[in-house]
């Protein structure tokens, strides 16, 4: 008799209808043997209640359902068994436990991998409840008990085949009016064992510049692949808004596979960030500019052919006659001649009163050049804005990942803590305080990596972050810490490790998990080194 039961990839807890916890350790082996070869191991069975459980335990193959990173059990009845799946060849020295209250108890079991075991990949689950797990009425009983699992990931040695390649990665809407995109990635495992593709997804917005980065597999997040199946990812990238990072963005998905020989696939898709409201704000702008633009130039030519002597008829005249009567006048006449009014009108004037309020007369009459001349800076001042902040190389993001259970978010700061940790060992000066309430770090510097520095240092010096995120939408010059009011004192030591940071306390208690924020401003750019 055969039993499917969805379940995740990752080790699961079905909910009881009473209180009471178990959990197991670890919640996935992976192991390697030959045919003819016994594995022996540990699950640890852990008891949190200050009660006894009473608990039974199971074994069911596993194999994949649908794309999402679920699974089903598969229970074989001792009429159907055949020898050649790993249900069959896990043993238990026993199959019902008693656990003390707060207390573990390790059960042992062995796999007996047998001669003609066919070569790549078996999986099982190892199953633990509080009542019997019989084939029959099973659904009922796991519906009333409590269930956790431990996965099996056996690998056979012999003709293993490690083929894998990114089958589609397509962003859920191919125009976007802010740089919020949501992804998906379909990982298509041809071979006859597991895989866990391990890679990242750069995003990189039309300049070349990146914009995001979002690790595969780094920290086993996602979970592995079966064989003959399909994992599909989901992940959500939110960008720091610029305008100047408006237009045709890519995303390229480079994973690595395999434990024999590392193998790699690729795929890369793209995407539009047009905001549309603004965009036609510019596109007016642009069009009232030059249309201005048009006819200052035209209203310039006609004053230089005024004082050429040249009229409006005479000029059509000189178009069908080859020697028109005319004076010669240079292309800065007008602004000659301007320039000599001005001096004309301030010689004039007898006091400073006078020759301001000359000025303000000459302004007056010459207005059109003087809005053409402060148009044309505006735009320039505009394009140099806008070449400069194209040319940003790092900006603020927010990555969430979906695609293995809960959500799983990473920012750019975060990212930046990462690469700093793994490059460079920080010496710890002082043990961490557990007592020392948990801290959140912000980053609104706008300083890529200015926070993941400061958290390197205090947790040399014993202090633990909890965790590390970056404010896309603000930016502050100051670095402040917030804090719950019954933690004034700890607040106050803290800030005599971040030199210059500014204290604010919640109006009442927080009640949150982290009583302590520490906002990082840019005040700090050349105090932490």
């Amino acid at each position: 008799m055969i039993l499917a039961v969805a379940c995740f990839l990752l080790p699961h807890l079905v909910a009881a209808q009473d209180t009471q916890s178990l959990s197991v350790s670890p919640t996935l082996f992976e192991m390697s043997a030959n045919p003819g070869q016994q594995w022996s191991s540990n699950l640890r069975l852990i008891n949190p209640n200050p009660y006894e459980l009473h608990l039974y335990v199971s074994v069911t193959n596993f194999a994949p359902l649908g794309e999402s990173g679920q699974g089903q059990f598969l229970s074989v009845s001792s009429d159907e068994a055949t020898g050649q799946t790993i249900a069959e060849w896990v043993a238990f020295k026993q199959r019902e436990v008693v656990v003390p209250p707060e207390q573990t108890v390790n059960l042992a079991f062995t796999v007996d991998v047998p001669e003609g075991a066919q070569p790549g990949g078996h999986f099982a689950a190892i199953m633990v409840g509080t009542l019997p797990l019989d084939d029959s009425d099973r659904s009922m009983k796991v519906e009333t008990s409590q269930v956790v699992t431990s996965l099996l990931f056996l690998r056979v040695a012999g003709d293993v085949r490690e083929e894998g390649s990114i089958r589609s990665f397509r962003p859920e809407h191919a125009l976007l009016d802010r740089p919020e995109a949501t992804f998906e990635l379909r990982f298509e495992n041809t071979g006859n064992v597991h895989l866990q593709p391990q890679g990242e997804i750069k995003i990189l917005n039309m300049w070349g510049q990146e914009r995001g980065i979002v690790p595969v597999n780094r920290r086993t997040m996602f979970g592995n692949v079966l064989p003959e199946s399909i994992r599909k990812y989901t992940f959500s990238w939110e960008g720091e808004w610029s305008l100047a990072d408006i237009g045709r963005y890519t995303a390229i998905a480079t994973l690595a596979y395999g434990s024999e020989g590392r193998q790699f696939t690729s795929s890369e898709t793209s995407f539009w960030v047009i905001p549309w409201k603004i965009l036609l704000g510019v596109f007016l702008f642009l069009a009232s500019f030059v249309a201005f633009m048009v006819w200052a130039v035209k209203l310039y030519v006609r004053k230089m052919l005024s004082m050429a002597g040249v009229t409006p008829e005479l000029h059509q005249l000189s178009r069908r006659t080859k020697h028109p009567h005319r004076h010669r006048v240079s292309v800065v006449a007008p602004l000659e001649a301007g320039m000599l009014d001005l001096r004309s009108r301030i010689s004039d004037s007898g006091s400073w009163r006078d020759r301001l309020c000359a000025l303000r007369d000459f302004i007056s009459n010459y207005r059109l050049f003087f809005a053409a001349v402060l148009l044309l800076c505006i735009f320039t001042g505009s394009l140099v804005w806008y070449i400069s902040s194209a040319s940003v190389s790092e900006r603020g993001y927010e990555v969430t990942i979906t695609g293995a259970g809960s959500g799983i978010t990473i920012s750019s700061e975060q990212v930046e803590y990462d690469k700093r940790k793994a490059g460079v060992t920080v010496p710890v000066t002082e043990e961490p305080d557990e007592e020392f309430p948990a801290i959140l770090m912000v980053n609104q510097s706008g300083v890529s990596g200015l926070a993941a520095d400061l958290r390197l240092r205090l947790e040399a010096e014993g202090y633990t972050i909890e965790r590390l995120t970056t404010s896309l939408d603000k930016q502050n010059h100051n670095t402040v810490i917030v804090y719950a009011p019954e933690f004034a004192e700890e607040a106050l030591e803290l800030s005599q490790h971040v030199k210059g940071a500014l204290l604010s306390s919640y109006a009442a208690a927080s009640g949150t998990e982290t009583p302590i924020t520490i906002y990082v401003g840019r005040d700090l750019e050349n105090g932490v080194q």
